[in-house]
């Protein structure tokens, strides 16, 4: 019998983003998402089984009655309700890169998390069951458990999809930080906002579903400018709809804006890159594997930028060990 799993998930930057719910308790997207797995956004988890409970959790060396720790405990509540998950375990996670910034660390976490429990599930589960319980627990750790380049579409219980494996991807991304504290409000609480709050959300949700139809139509194409400009446009939209919220949503700093300025300015230079920036202050520049490192260093001397880190395609959540 398996009592102890180590399992390792990578963070995920969608190119189409996921930004708002249908129904906030099975985690249901409004919008279909497509995203890339990135390396450098690294998250690994230790489960053991206990002898007796409660359950413990130490999230990023922090234990207690916290958010994070909330939510696991949840999810092995939720587990054990309906008979996927039996005992009391206590769960050890561990982001290689800073937490709830706005770099995707919820959902390479609880991929992570979601994957090392389905080796002690009570039945066996297929990628696309641990996909669903990954969305359940976040709504983008579902694409971390594929990996690569994948897709979330829309429906009544959506799991992701893989459209290209991380060998056959020829783009990465520069992960520019400017900010590494924790942000004010969270991707769900933001969420929710927009929707209740904003009056583009309606008209946000319609164009994300035609810029998921033009961004797949690239892919297949491998057309990587008509990828990078539709990236840009569902980027700058999403955001749109967070400012015309009242009040408004707005997670961009100087530095931020300096970095998307520049981005268009090496554009125009003849270096190929473009920006999307999630539910928080950092930028990501999407560019062929070749220009990465050329890119972090004219990055790094922006004022305001913290790091600047290459990332190149990674795979689907994976198990390290077993005991």
């Amino acid at each position: 019998m398996t009592t102890m799993v180590h399992a390792r998930a990578f963070g995920n930057i969608a190119l189409i983003k996921y930004w708002g719910k249908t129904d906030g308790n099975a985690n249901l997207p409004a919008t279909s998402s497509i995203s890339l797995a990135l390396d450098s956004l690294k998250t690994e988890t230790t489960i053991r089984q206990l002898s007796h409970g409660p359950d413990e959790v130490v999230v990023n060396g922090q234990n207690g009655q916290n958010g994070a720790n909330q939510r696991v405990i949840r999810i092995l509540d939720n587990w054990r309700s309906e008979g996927l998950l039996s005992g009391h375990w206590t769960i050890f996670s561990q982001n290689f890169f800073p937490t709830g910034a706005g770099l995707a660390s919820s959902a390479s976490g609880f991929a992570a998390l979601i994957k090392a429990l389905s080796t002690v599930a009570e039945r066996k589960l297929d990628e696309t069951e641990i996909s669903r319980l990954a969305r359940r627990a976040s709504g983008s750790a579902a694409r971390s458990i594929t990996g690569g380049l994948s897709a979330v579409e829309i429906g009544e219980n959506p799991s992701a999809r893989e459209i290209l494996p991380p060998r056959e991807i020829p783009w990465g991304m520069v992960a520019i930080i400017v900010d590494d504290n924790h942000k004010k409000i969270g991707s769900r609480e933001g969420m929710e906002h927009c929707r209740l709050n904003s009056p583009y959300y309606p008209a946000w949700v319609e164009q994300s579903r035609k810029d998921y139809k033009a961004m797949l139509t690239a892919v297949e194409k491998r057309d990587f400018t008509s990828m990078g400009r539709i990236t840009e446009s569902n980027c700058l939209a999403m955001h749109a709809c967070m400012m015309a919220a009242r009040p408004p949503l707005n997670y961009w700093n100087p530095a931020t804006l300096a970095v998307m300025h520049h981005s268009a300015q090496w554009r125009e230079e003849g270096l190929e890159n473009y920006f999307t920036i999630d539910a928080g202050p950092q930028v990501f520049l999407l560019a062929k594997k070749e220009n990465l490192e050329d890119l972090a260093r004219r990055a790094r001397n922006i004022i305001g930028v913290q790091q600047a880190l290459t990332a190149l395609p990674a795979g689907g959540a994976e198990i390290i060990a077993c005991g």
